[in-house]
């Protein structure tokens, strides 16, 4: 089986490459805005929006011009990646139109927010140096080897700090799970507590690091700080690049949680039940403190941790809907009760009392371990991984 697989690295650019990293940032940024301005005037004034193809072929014309000549020192596909970009943008818009959501149409972008730039091919990698054509050969910290064919290389600007990103294709062979009882598992997920696993005969509670919780005086501090500074002076893009960098360091540390966390679940086990939440439904009805904590636990993106490195590993993932009544259903009787969120302790008539939670997890494991006894599997059989949704 091909999958794709991106390695992240920190790329180490001398002050030269620096200046010429910045300049292909910002000569993608320009290529995308003069796209997005062109099929705007095309909309207002009831035109054809141009294609991508038509974009495109602009290129060559727009080098011709004296007063972009600039772009010549700029690598012709970095270029068109910009306008794929857009028209993708676009794309998913119309989708989303089509499909009765709100279209969220693409933005013009600024400078020191999404400094990137991408190379669909033409990278080279020796050992942790990477050639970059028009750029040169620029090191980074290779932490780890990297797989498989190189796809396509993209380079990202996050607080004055430059990372590159290769995405390549992998042939994984996962091997058959061992189903059994013993290595499966449900996972709810919560604020009290980031997550409670059940099994058949253990119960874990996942602490909740609250990142952004502990950091929100500074956060609020650094935030008034540059309140009070006049807007695009020295010191207010001082107090900019602070607000930033402390955002970074949250937004990394939680990665490197969810990761972790992940990964040892998968490793361990051959089947995992969640519950697919939508977070955005969650977000848009809590109060502002709950949303808050919701946000800074990342439910979303430990979710998506989950489903990718089970098809990695070859483990089972089953994701109950949003309307499985895991938290109002009995895990002993199967009688269903209201549970309002205060309630953090489950009581039932057959006598069973735990932490709601807990009784959560019960019931997702047990549908997970239902479904897949469904497809065929039975207690200590040999079964294919895959994802499935009740």
């Amino acid at each position: 089986m091909l999958v794709q697989k991106a390695f992240r690295f920190r790329l180490r650019p001398n002050r030269k490459q620096e200046g010429r990293l910045s300049q292909f940032a910002g000569a993608c940024r320009w290529v995308y805005n003069r796209g997005l301005e062109k099929r705007k005037e095309a909309y207002e004034n009831g035109q054809r929006i141009p294609s991508l193809y038509e974009q495109n072929m602009e290129l060559p014309q727009l080098k011709r011009e004296e007063e972009r000549a600039w772009l010549m020192e700029i690598h012709s596909q970095v270029l068109q990646q910009a306008l794929a970009d857009l028209d993708q943008a676009y794309s998913h818009a119309y989708r989303r139109l089509k499909n009765g959501e709100e279209a969220g149409f693409p933005h013009f972008r600024c400078k020191g927010r999404n400094d990137s730039f991408r190379y669909p091919q033409g990278v080279k990698i020796y050992d942790s140096v990477a050639y970059l054509p028009k750029i040169g050969h620029v090191r980074f910290r290779q932490s780890r080897p990297l797989d498989g064919r190189l796809l396509q290389t993209t380079i990202v600007r996050e607080v004055e700090k430059w990372y590159i990103s290769f995405v390549c294709e992998i042939e994984v062979h996962p091997a058959p799970v061992d189903f059994s009882e013993e290595r499966c598992i449900g996972i709810d997920l919560g604020i009290e507590s980031f997550a409670t696993i059940a099994s058949n005969q253990t119960t874990e509670h996942i602490a909740n690091p609250k990142w952004l919780g502990k950091n929100l005086s500074h956060l609020r501090y650094l935030s008034r700080q540059l309140s009070r500074k006049k807007k695009k002076s020295k010191n207010w893009f001082k107090a900019l690049a602070s607000l930033r960098a402390l955002h970074a360091k949250l937004r990394n540390k939680r990665a490197d949680f969810l990761h972790k966390l992940s990964t040892q679940i998968v490793q361990n086990h051959d089947l995992i039940g969640v519950e697919s939440l939508s977070v955005k439904d969650l977000l848009g009805d809590a109060p502002k403190s709950l949303a808050r904590a919701i946000s800074d636990a990342g439910w979303r993106q430990f979710l998506q941790m989950l489903k990718y490195k089970c098809e990695h590993m070859g483990k089972w993932l089953v994701e109950a809907g949003k309307y499985f009544p895991s938290s109002q259903q009995c895990s002993n009787c199967g009688r269903r009760q209201k549970m309002p969120l205060q309630m953090r302790s489950y009581a039932c008539s057959c006598g069973l009392n735990l932490h709601r939670d807990h009784n959560s997890a019960l019931n997702l494991r047990a549908a997970g371990m239902s479904v897949l006894k469904a497809c065929g599997a039975t207690p200590s059989g040999s079964v294919e991984a895959g994802i499935l949704r009740l």
